[in-house]
């Protein structure tokens, strides 16, 4: 397999699942395109500063507990740092609740609270998350769950497209669950600690 045919593969680096792309992939010029398809979908809501020097992507499911029991440091590097982009790329691989999670993530972001909602959703604790769990957890925080649900109808083609494109690319590159970081041209496919996200995204700055 090869960049050139639109998959992201590499060596594993010590003993964990880290993959680093050679010098030499990082110049396929098919691969570069197909990468920014995934840090950069226009219709992709952003977390973190738009502008930052590093986009770090996440592909989760709001029922996937280790996609939750790692958010909040995820989300207190990226405020702390002040310079990543997040990127959370829904890829709903655990069922109805999943859609629904998305269905009030994406739903609120066209209210202008899909940060709000994100975390209220990845704050939720246990294992497997009913859909009426969801809707309360978004209220609590002050989205109303009728009101997204209704934004994310109005504007349905926009997102079964968007997590469409997710899911296409989370085979492309050979996920087999949730969570997954992409950091540059390094691909970490399962939960890793803080720091070495951290140490990632630093080797990514040079």
């Amino acid at each position: 397999m090869s960049l050139s045919r639109r998959t992201l593969i590499g060596s594993a680096i010590g003993s964990g699942m880290l993959l680093a792309m050679g010098p030499a992939r990082a110049q396929d010029a098919e691969a570069e395109v197909f990468r920014r398809e995934i840090t950069h979908d226009p219709d992709q809501p952003l977390l973190g500063n738009p502008d930052g020097d590093v986009t770090l992507v996440e592909f989760y499911d709001y029922q996937c507990p280790f996609c939750r029991r790692g958010h909040p440091a995820l989300l207190d590097m990226v405020r702390t740092d002040g310079n990543i982009r997040l990127v959370m790329k829904d890829w709903p691989i655990f069922g109805a609740s999943s859609v629904h999670g998305l269905q009030l993530g994406l739903g609120a972001a066209g209210l202008g609270q899909y940060g709000i909602a994100h975390e209220a959703l990845m704050r939720i604790g246990g294992r497997r998350i009913a859909a009426e769990q969801m809707d309360e957890a978004v209220r609590l925080a002050g989205v109303d769950p009728a009101a997204a649900l209704a934004a994310y109808a109005q504007n349905e083609p926009r997102w079964s497209g968007l997590i469409a494109r997710n899911e296409a690319q989370a085979r492309a590159i050979g996920l087999q669950g949730t969570p997954a970081y992409l950091v540059g041209w390094t691909l970490l496919p399962g939960a890793y600690e803080i720091d070495i996200l951290r140490d990632v995204i630093a080797k990514e700055r040079g």
